[in-house]
């Protein structure tokens, strides 16, 4: 087989169709501890061009416009901020240079009650056009380069709402039935609508969308709660962007063990499913009860293989990925979350030497980074 580009390569995988070869990424990137790691290992500055990794991501424009939420939170400490939605961030590990990154959330929304409440909320402008004028150049650009393109809009309904609302204000007001949810979730729901057309239009090759809604051992509500409230939203979006595009691929992200609900997935139209954690669902039988109806993004543990693994480890959880579920396509391989400080670096160089079956250490070498003695590689 002729080599492929990585975005004939996605798209051949994302299809069921063989590639030449499993394509890879990094999911959701290195933390910043791990990232500085890189930078004195490789003497490079971004993972994704010096690994060769076969996707890029895209994302909408900052807002111009800048809502007043003074009536909704203050106190905050320093160096905390408020985003576009409202929500406050606020630092929490600052002393800790592994998870520094780390961070709390102060909820605008949690002590509001009424319907009313919910529609008065200022919520950001993410439909607004020219949020999306920097991503034609962009995205032709990537495609040029023979790169996969994927736009981002996860925290796509459920997330952000808790965000805003506190999750066990949320839950219980879905538990509850309260018309403050479903004026809540509509109004996120009618924006992602606009945002996923959009995005469509744009000829990216995958949509990401995605909600946390599972745990480590079960979902985080029932699967007739998640039914219930969002699964017809979710419908919406995803009938938003595939009536502008019947073609585009949808992906879902969602954390956790959510196997009561994969069969809504693919009913609504969810194309690929990201990240399958293996210490939450066995991707093996995923493969084999939905592979022809579903692709899979993700699958390397980053709870268990990735950080305290062995190289050899490593190597050998790539292949058995590879050969049992991507053997006939359907595996974007990827962690199942950020490359955290716990990952020794020889398992990132594992990782990318096994699915590329090309040696990290020329890399290296062409990007004039440091030279290591082999055993680090071993």
């Amino acid at each position: 087989m002729s080599a492929m580009s990585s975005r004939e390569r996605v798209q051949a995988a994302m299809r069921h169709r063989r590639p030449d070869r499993t394509p890879f990424d990094f999911a959701l990137g290195f933390s910043p501890y791990q990232l500085e790691q890189f930078k004195q290992h490789t003497g490079a500055t971004d993972p994704d061009e010096f690994f060769g990794t076969d996707v890029r991501g895209i994302s909408i424009g900052p807002s111009q416009a800048v809502a007043d939420y003074s009536l909704y939170i203050d106190d905050l400490p320093p160096g905390a901020y408020i985003d576009e939605w409202g929500q406050g961030h606020v630092p929490t590990r600052s002393d800790d240079k592994y998870h520094a990154h780390l961070e709390g959330y102060s909820y605008p929304m949690l002590n509001l009650s009424t319907a009313k409440d919910a529609r008065d909320y200022p919520l950001p402008d993410i439909e607004a056009e020219y949020r999306y004028a920097h991503l034609p150049v962009r995205i032709e650009a990537l495609h040029e380069r023979g790169l996969a393109v994927v736009a981002h809009m996860a925290c796509t309904i459920f997330e952000v709402s808790w965000y805003l609302r506190g999750m066990e204000r949320l839950l219980v007001d879905m538990h509850d039935g309260t018309q403050f949810a479903a004026v809540l979730f509509d109004r996120i729901t009618a924006k992602r609508e606009i945002q996923a057309a959009r995005f469509a239009e744009l000829n990216p090759d995958i949509i990401m969308l995605g909600d946390d809604v599972g745990t480590q051992r079960d979902m985080l509500m029932s699967p007739r709660m998640w039914r219930r409230w969002l699964k017809p939203r979710l419908a919406r979006v995803i009938a938003a962007a595939k009536r502008a595009r019947p073609d585009v691929l949808i992906a879902y992200h969602t954390d956790g063990a959510t196997l009561p609900i994969i069969d809504d997935f693919i009913e609504i139209g969810i194309d690929i499913l990201n990240p399958v954690q293996p210490e939450c669902m066995d991707p093996f039988a995923l493969k084999k009860r939905y592979g022809e109806r579903l692709s899979f993004w993700g699958t390397l543990g980053t709870q268990t293989t990735l950080p305290f693994g062995t190289p050899a480890e490593v190597r050998a959880s790539v292949r058995e990925r590879i050969q049992r579920i991507g053997y006939d396509g359907g595996l974007l391989l990827a962690p199942t979350h950020s490359v955290e400080p716990e990952v020794p670096w020889e398992n990132i160089v594992a990782y990318v030497e096994a699915v590329t079956e090309a040696p990290v250490s020329e890399l290296m070498a062409q990007a004039g980074g440091p030279t290591f003695s082999a055993n680090v590689f071993g």
